[in-house]
């Protein structure tokens, strides 16, 4: 969630390197809605992706789940405008998530 909020604090700094941001979560259509208002303050889009149907063709979902429930690894991807994926970087921990100025210089790299 805290990458989510420094993203949205962020997001002129993408705007300026014409990048759009979008979150998927395998979380219920309430509770990202919940999020995308209070944690992002409709800064960016969240997408609803409680089946993972997204994240398994990504190859993002963990293996281990949490109690029968599907969880998506954290992941920031870099997805170029014509759709191809040019980086990505699978976090181990919520400590391991990349702060915004490794993302922004990750994608100014690749540009």
């Amino acid at each position: 969630m805290s990458q989510l909020r420094e993203f949205a604090q962020h997001k002129a700094d993408f705007d300026r390197i014409h990048t759009r941001i979008v979150a998927l979560s395998v979380d219920d259509v309430a509770h990202t809605r919940e999020t995308w208002e209070k944690a992002v303050h409709r800064q960016f889009t969240i997408l609803s992706d409680p089946g993972a149907k997204v994240i398994r063709e990504y190859g993002l979902l963990h293996p281990d789940g949490h109690d029968g429930q599907d969880i998506a690894l954290r992941t920031t991807i870099y997805i170029d405008p014509n759709g191809n994926e040019v980086w990505r970087r699978v976090s181990t921990s919520v400590m391991d998530v990349p702060k915004v100025k490794e993302v922004l210089n990750r994608i100014q790299a690749a540009k």
